[in-house]
């Protein structure tokens, strides 16, 4: 198991947030139900590359919880699939201007 106690891997490289600096990581898209168990720890970790200075683009959707974006028909499916596409096209398709400074949407 990555991250065990036998496992000489660092904990950063099992995930990110563990890391002492997020400099470096790429433009980050991120989507979390306002009613999730680990919206604060979402939230946190987009502070950190906010702070870190990697483009962010952080959603919230109300009323949604977690694993909310994989309910078939849903409004807010819906709306985070539209989110989410918006932001992989300006991610592939647009210059690397295209993500702007730090942004934080929320939702509620």
């Amino acid at each position: 198991m990555m991250g065990g106690a036998d496992d000489p891997s660092p904990d950063h490289i099992c995930s990110p947030a563990r890391a002492e600096s997020l400099a470096g990581l790429p433009p980050t898209f991120m989507a979390v139900g306002a009613l999730d168990l680990f919206i604060d720890e979402n939230i946190d970790y987009g502070r950190r590359l906010a702070a870190a200075g990697v483009p962010i683009e952080l959603h919230i959707y109300p009323g949604a919880y977690h694993g909310f974006h994989v309910v078939p028909g849903a409004r807010v499916t819906e709306r985070y699939r539209r989110d989410y596409h918006e932001a992989m096209a300006r991610a592939f398709f647009d210059t690397p201007a295209g993500w702007g400074e730090a942004t934080m949407e929320l939702g509620f």
